[in-house]
């Protein structure tokens, strides 16, 4: 069996989160350079975001990718957690997991 390892990531305060997306990331539909201080989410669940200053806001971009389904939605996660128990791997080449082929 492989040797599974642990690894931890420092703790980042919303003002490093800030600053690392600022020097790091393009936001493809924002303005080039950013013209707004990006809003830093310290948690996610269903349709509801509480950012790290602890307002909360409802998620109005739900149409795009996963978050059609809400965030942290239990279905999903638990999936995810399972898939991750069998496979810590996305990719599909090359082999693919069972898992991976049988899904549907």
């Amino acid at each position: 069996m492989a040797r599974v390892e642990t690894v931890t990531f420092p703790s980042l305060s919303a003002d490093d989160i800030t600053s690392l997306d600022a020097s790091l990331l393009w936001h493809p539909y924002g303005a080039f350079p950013a013209s707004t201080t990006p809003l830093v989410v310290a948690e996610a669940r269903g349709t509801r975001l509480t950012l790290a200053d602890g307002r909360e806001l409802v998620d109005g971009m739900s149409s795009w990718w996963a978050a059609v389904h809400g965030y942290r939605h239990p279905v999903l996660d638990a999936a995810a957690t399972a898939q991750l128990g069998r496979r810590a791997s996305g990719m599909v080449t090359p082999p693919p997991s069972a898992s991976e082929v049988t899904a549907s």
